[in-house]
């Protein structure tokens, strides 16, 4: 294969024009490469906040036998026993950048907690399940390094990934979260039911329909998988959810994913906190210098959550 193109489109008779529709780098990497550039971005000013608390980079290994998953530990003085493992967002394709590290030390710092951040693989390149293989490697490791309760939790393909494990590991029947945290969630990829996603999905500036599918297409592009509980969370047992806290933004296309998934485990018997933002977009919760006051009401309910125990 070369640049996208398989051997047998090499040498069909369709060879000339499959070299002039593809001469260079492949539209699907091109993409790829910009959303890296653009959501990745290594440096945020909150990085500079909270200097007391430890950051140090450790690695973990993952499900798969001879992979070591980079882990970026936030530790605040007098670090409790707890600890909050944060999977960061990115459409399953951007790394965490600065924004995210930024506030997992703010939440470290707030929370008394240490915050494990972990740098999971990502797709194209490493599809479904192997960031979800990452992830609960680095939980199964982090059960063992800390004696209080761990909170597992994201945003956006990060929240995915949070719920995912919570079923894969129910189906391994092994050691569970205590609790889950799941902000501006994919939670459900069949992205198109749900009523926020036809109410605002078309021609959205910045989180359309036309780039989340673009993202499922990459992250797990078998139909079947969306309808995996551990691809899909939504479509699991949500009356076994441990402790849960929801995050959605009123004005986020992911919204409904967010409502309909805690009223159908509230239904189910789930313990299950909901806070909706008003009039927020995606992400809202992390941006405590554009939105303060939505940012600094998500913060207090997050804070409270990560405080008080699971039982």
């Amino acid at each position: 294969m070369r640049n996208g193109l398989t051997d047998e489109m090499l040498s069909g008779p369709a060879v000339d024009l499959y070299r002039q529709l593809v001469p260079g780098v492949p539209m699907r990497d091109r993409w790829v490469a910009e959303i890296r550039e653009l959501w990745g971005k290594k440096d945020h000013p909150s990085l500079n906040d909270f200097p007391e608390v430890e950051v140090s980079e450790i690695s973990l290994p993952s499900v798969e036998a001879g992979v070591d998953v980079p882990v970026t530990l936030c530790t605040p003085p007098g670090a409790s026993a707890h600890a909050f493992v944060y999977l960061h967002g990115g459409g399953w394709i951007a790394p965490a950048s600065g924004k995210h590290i930024g506030w997992a030390k703010r939440i470290a710092a707030l929370s008394g907690q240490t915050v494990a951040a972990v740098h999971y693989r990502l797709a194209p390149e490493d599809r479904y399940p192997c960031a979800l293989h990452d992830c609960v490697g680095v939980f199964r490791a982090i059960k063992k390094l800390f004696t209080g309760e761990i909170t597992v939790g994201g945003d956006s393909a990060g929240a995915n990934l949070a719920a995912a494990l919570w079923f894969f590991c129910r189906g391994q029947g092994e050691r569970l979260p205590d609790k889950l945290m799941l902000n501006c969630g994919v939670l459900d990829l069949e992205l198109e039911k749900h009523a926020s996603m036809k109410r605002l999905g078309k021609d959205h500036p910045y989180n359309g329909l036309e780039l989340l599918a673009f993202q499922r297409a990459i992250y797990a592009p078998d139909q079947e998988l969306w309808t995996d509980p551990c691809a899909s969370p939504a479509h699991g047992d949500l009356g076994s959810l441990p402790r849960t806290l929801i995050v959605v933004g009123e004005d986020d296309t992911l919204c409904d994913d967010g409502v309909d998934f805690a009223k159908r485990a509230l239904s189910a018997g789930a313990p299950v906190q909901l806070h909706i933002g008003g009039k927020m977009p995606h992400g809202f919760h992390m941006q405590h210098g554009l939105v303060p006051q939505a940012a600094a009401a998500a913060e207090q309910v997050i804070l409270d959550f990560l405080k008080t125990s699971a039982l």
